[in-house]
């Protein structure tokens, strides 16, 4: 196997609206200053994923992209089930999140079939959670952005992501996200994994520990780290607004 770290992140131009590349760009900067190959494939529809994958990176995008890419989702996530349960994480945010889950209940009553990945299921609905959020995790404190109009309901036995300290979450006023193994599914933006250095080095960790590889923070991380608690800094204290949209 390479010593080179391979990150994919799945259909960039479809379901990367949101900054996306953001957390692609965290975990590479991170990598490459502990003196780290980092590899970044962009997966778009007719693809196949790279032999060696090290971390799978899904992004939010709307419906109509979801429609774009949902039949070539459906050849890959045999693949991408099967690296998950080799232990490659997978990081998934907002609407590619809830692609990978059992299904999604439409406005209009439609139910569009997930790949069953994580375990939840999603409902789409009119009023819309936009602001900050604050969510307690084994990862630390996680801060970002949430702008989304979905309900998460976890399956009985599901573990959460975190405990909700402030903003919508998924809905049940208790808990974000949810966890599989090392893997991860979120609605927190922002993007998230810049804000939030500790996740982005569990992520990194759970990597390392696979692939058998050293991977330590100095001093180089330090500049990142910095910005970051800036950014956290001024979330944290304008947790409780929440934002009107235009």
């Amino acid at each position: 196997m390479s010593d080179t770290v391979t990150i994919v992140q799945l259909y960039p131009e479809e379901l990367g609206v949101a900054g996306d590349r953001g957390n692609v760009m965290a975990l590479r900067e991170r990598l490459s200053r502990a003196g780290m190959t980092v590899s970044v494939v962009e997966h778009r529809v007719g693809d196949s994923l790279p032999t060696e994958v090290d971390l799978v990176l899904v992004g939010n995008g709307p419906l109509s992209a979801i429609r774009n890419i949902y039949d070539d989702l459906r050849s890959t996530a045999p693949a991408l089930k099967q690296l998950e349960g080799d232990g490659v994480p997978i990081f998934a945010y907002g609407s590619g999140a809830e692609l990978l889950g059992h299904d999604i209940t439409l406005l209009d009553g439609t139910v569009l079939d997930g790949f069953g990945l994580f375990p939840f299921r999603t409902t789409r609905v009119i009023e819309r959670k936009v602001g900050y959020v604050i969510v307690d995790t084994p990862h630390g404190q996680v801060v970002g952005f949430e702008d989304n109009a979905s309900l998460w309901q976890l399956d009985a036995g599901a573990a959460a992501f975190g405990t909700l300290v402030a903003g919508g979450g998924n809905g049940d006023g208790a808990h974000e996200g949810v966890v599989l193994d090392s893997s991860i599914a979120t609605q927190v933006g922002g993007p998230v994994l810049p804000l939030n250095p500790l996740l982005s080095d569990s992520l990194i960790a759970s990597i390392a520990t696979r692939r058998g590889l050293d991977y330590a923070v100095g001093t180089e991380h330090f500049s990142l780290d910095r910005f970051a608690e800036q950014a956290r800094a001024v979330m944290v204290a304008n947790a409780k607004h929440v934002f009107s949209r235009i």
